[in-house]
């Protein structure tokens, strides 16, 4: 089975481009997959990890948000390629591949449901026309399908869950530790900065703790749009850091005593599955996908979302309790281990390609 797969927004540091490579990797593994990769822009952020694979990455790039042009190379490049299937992770990709798949009678599977948001602004509406014109619906929690007006119920739409790959983090976990340096604890967010995450929740948190106590150090691991704005609410908090985009992210989760996730939306969080990964309890907004994801009170807390109180207590408790927050750990990686590996995911993945291809056939 020859499976076409195309992100609009390339192999930038994101959610749904860490997902994008781990099915890429899983799928290359199996005998009955061909797989290929088209961005339609060219941030290689995570190209390194498809290097050595036989899996082709080509770039059919935009000129401008919207560009025409990107009908035409993109017809041809699909042309070429003849694939039986074409999965798309995104609005963007899915807006430009619809025509093309539709006059080359190719399924399109969109996977572009990746949070838990219900609006009702022009992207919004834009997103759900393309998933109902798309063949299948993939998102990556029940939240999610439920926040674009669909439901489990119709056979054409479809949750798959993330998946972890646990080879990331085998080495760290064996010398995995809940502080930075001597008793000094870090409590950290990894998060793009974007208007779907809460940072300005975090600092507050971060501020709000500082003044009680000088054990912790807040560290926030991302880049974005609201990067700046967020420095600035930052400014005169010497005990958070703001570290940029980095490759690093697990050996840094590694030096978590908590990992926080302050969101507005989510479906099943990449940050919390590598907190879950490394045995670090997490602190996470609730709503959304969380509760898929997260067992409240088993393997973190849940907070209720813009609190910063609530946010506060629940991680000085796991600072202060560091044997719970241990369990909580241990459980979190457990419950990963169990629910969400790749195997599971790439299995449903495919099982979902077969379908379409037999329904086209």
């Amino acid at each position: 089975m020859r499976v076409l797969i195309c992100i609009g927004s390339s192999l930038a540091p994101g959610g749904k481009e860490r997902q994008t490579v781990e099915l890429a990797k899983g799928l290359v593994r199996r005998t009955d997959v061909e797989c290929s990769v088209i961005c339609l822009e060219r941030d290689v952020f995570y190209l390194d990890e498809l290097a050595g694979l036989p899996i082709p990455v080509e770039f059919v790039l935009r000129r401008m948000r919207w560009d025409p042009g990107v009908f035409w190379r993109l017809f041809r490049t699909i042309g070429r390629h003849r694939p039986d299937v074409i999965h798309t992770l995104d609005m963007m990709s899915s807006f430009y591949v619809l025509p093309i798949a539709r006059r080359m009678h190719i399924p399109v599977i969109n996977a572009s449901i990746r949070n838990a948001f219900s609006g009702g602004g022009l992207h919004w509406r834009l997103e759900r026309l393309l998933l109902r014109l798309s063949d299948y619906r993939v998102a990556n929690s029940s939240a999610g399908l439920r926040s674009r007006g669909f439901t489990e119920k119709e056979t054409r739409n479809v949750v798959i869950a993330n998946g972890f790959d646990f080879s990331r983090v085998e080495r760290l976990l064996t010398n995995a530790t809940y502080c930075l340096a001597g008793d000094i604890k870090t409590v950290g967010m990894v998060a793009g900065f974007s208007r779907y995450k809460d940072y300005s929740t975090f600092i507050r948190m971060a501020r709000e703790v500082s003044a009680r106590r000088k054990d912790v150090v807040f560290v926030a691991v991302g880049d974005g749009e609201t990067l700046e704005a967020s420095k600035k609410l930052a400014a005169g908090l010497g005990a958070i850091k703001f570290l940029g985009k980095r490759k690093n992210v697990e050996a840094i989760v590694a030096t978590f005593a908590v990992g926080v996730l302050s969101t507005f939306t989510e479906g099943i969080s990449n940050s919390v599955m590598e907190y879950m990964a490394l045995r670090k309890p997490a602190v996470a907004t609730d709503g959304g996908g969380m509760r898929e994801l997260m067992a409240d009170g088993e393997t973190g807390f849940l907070v209720p979302p813009g609190n910063p109180d609530a946010l506060a207590a629940k991680i000085e408790y796991l600072l202060d309790n560091p044997d719970h927050a241990r369990r909580m750990g241990e459980a979190g990686e457990a419950r990963l281990r169990r629910e969400f590996s790749i195997t599971t995911m790439v299995e449903k993945t495919v099982h979902l390609y077969d379908s379409a291809v037999m329904a086209a056939s």
